[in-house]
């Protein structure tokens, strides 16, 4: 049902963390990995990985800061059947749009015509819930990835009347390189995630390239223009542990006694 055999994959980002994941996700799903990213030994390891489980890979180094390296790795990508457009910049820099909007732009732009004409074609764009809750201090970083999600859902519809689709990953709290950077350490991490998701713990890259498998597979065959919230649902609403999950308390949705029984 998850079968990627036979297509070919570009992702950018793919030198750590969830595009790291992703290509040995879709590589073990059967299909041809593109990965592209700046740091070309850390491609290789990949490589390496994908090539000792029978996969077929081609690292493709590329600096997505600016649209001619964008345009300059889709060539030399050739053609693909999913793009999926992970690589960000998360800094608190205007520059964050030149990688977070710029680039996915771009390689749309340049790969998109290609599964028009085939009438076949998934395009994934990663998001985050910044786009939906910003943080301060990180205002570039949250619009970017606003206007990424908007620009996806017009390609959606540019796209699905000719056998494209284009969809939204939107991540949360995710247990990558980059959070350890940023934490300290799996401590750190784990007191992250019981403080801020519902779920009281970090995405797995594991499970973010799940997702991403299922939205590129033919069981997502009619899902377009979707912007997926995969975040423990830290977007859902208002979420205060101590509130909503205080000592003896029951939840709204728990059974309890005392209530009027249905006639």
């Amino acid at each position: 049902m998850f079968s990627l055999k036979g297509r070919r994959a570009l992702i950018t980002g793919a030198s750590r963390g969830v595009g790291f994941a992703i290509a040995k996700t879709f590589s073990a799903a059967g299909a041809e990995i593109v990965a592209t990213a700046r740091n070309e030994q850390r491609l290789d390891m990949l490589r390496r990985e994908i090539e000792a489980a029978d996969g077929k890979i081609t690292i493709v180094p590329g600096d997505l800061f600016t649209r001619a390296g964008a345009r300059e790795v889709a060539r030399r990508s050739g053609d693909v059947d999913v793009l999926i457009n992970n690589a960000a910049f998360t800094g608190v820099k205007w520059q964050s749009f030149a990688v977070n909007l710029d680039a996915p732009v771009t390689l749309m732009q340049s790969l998109m015509p290609g599964m028009i004409q085939r009438r076949r074609g998934v395009v994934i764009n990663i998001s985050s819930t910044g786009a939906h809750r910003p943080n301060p201090m990180h205002a570039p970083y949250s619009a970017s990835k606003a206007a990424l999600e908007i620009v996806s859902r017009a390609a959606a519809l540019e796209g699905g009347p000719h056998g494209v689709r284009v969809n939204v990953v939107a991540l949360g709290l995710t247990n990558t390189e980059a959070l350890h950077e940023m934490a300290g350490d799996d401590a750190a991490i784990a007191a992250m995630g019981q403080m801020l998701v519902p779920i009281g713990r970090a995405n797995k890259v594991s499970e973010v390239a799940s997702t991403c498998l299922f939205l590129a597979s033919d069981a997502a065959a009619t899902i377009t223009g979707a912007v997926l919230m995969v975040d423990g649902g830290m977007t859902a609403g208002a979420f205060d542990r101590s509130r909503h999950v205080p000592s003896g308390a029951a939840p709204s949705f728990t059974a309890q006694s005392g209530g009027s029984k249905p006639g």
